[in-house]
């Protein structure tokens, strides 16, 4: 079995643990509204889907729509604030992925929109060290389990589907991955994707 030539890792419960109630709740209260208000004008309303899907390319565009549906003018810096206080590095995931780093290129690949592209070194300078290709899925107009998006992707870092392997914690995701001829592993634990790694031919 050959060595993957690139791997892709997802960021959000993979190579951090994500608190979505955290970031309701710091939103909630610079907003004066309650973390419920939160979640439904801004997640269950489908924004923010839409904006993974590339529906806010520009950053101010996306901030000022989000503004607006939260009832609230948000900063920048107080929205990086927010997201970066859901965030936890998985460090037994980062020593994986920096022993990978000696064997083979890295990417991540998220699907979030442009504020999440702009500021990544601040929300996750831990990452950021490791990994120089980031992508966030608004940049492909489609976001994942879409295998076009992951289409998208591979032509931006000029690889092959057979060259990759993706690491993602949503099954639907590693599916979408597996349609666009990736091969995958669905996320669990630090522990099993290091046994995959091995079994790939990474030295960890």
């Amino acid at each position: 079995m050959a060595l993957p030539q690139l791997v892709i890792f997802d960021m959000d419960d993979v190579l951090c643990h994500y608190d979505l109630g955290k970031r309701l709740r710091f939103l909630a209260k610079i907003a004066d509204v309650t973390a419920r208000d939160v979640q439904a004008a801004i997640w269950d309303s489908g924004f923010e889907s839409a904006s993974d899907a590339g529906g806010f390319p520009e950053s101010t565009d996306y901030l000022a729509a989000f503004s607006a549906r939260l009832g609230y003018n948000i900063s920048e810096e107080k929205w990086v604030e927010a997201r970066r206080a859901a965030m936890e590095p998985n460090l037994a995931v980062l020593a994986i992925v920096k022993s990978i780093k000696a064997r083979a290129e890295l990417a991540l690949y998220t699907n979030n929109g442009p504020l999440v592209k702009k500021h990544f070194g601040a929300l996750f300078p831990e990452a950021a060290a490791l990994i120089e290709n980031t992508f966030c899925s608004y940049e492909f107009g489609a976001k994942k389990p879409d295998p076009e998006s992951y289409r998208r992707l591979l032509k931006v870092l000029g690889r092959e589907p057979s060259e990759c392997w993706f690491i993602d914690d949503k099954k639907s995701n590693v599916e979408g991955a597996r349609m666009a001829g990736i091969a995958s592993h669905h996320f669990r634990s630090a522990k099993l994707l290091a046994e995959d790694a091995r079994m790939k031919g990474f030295e960890l």
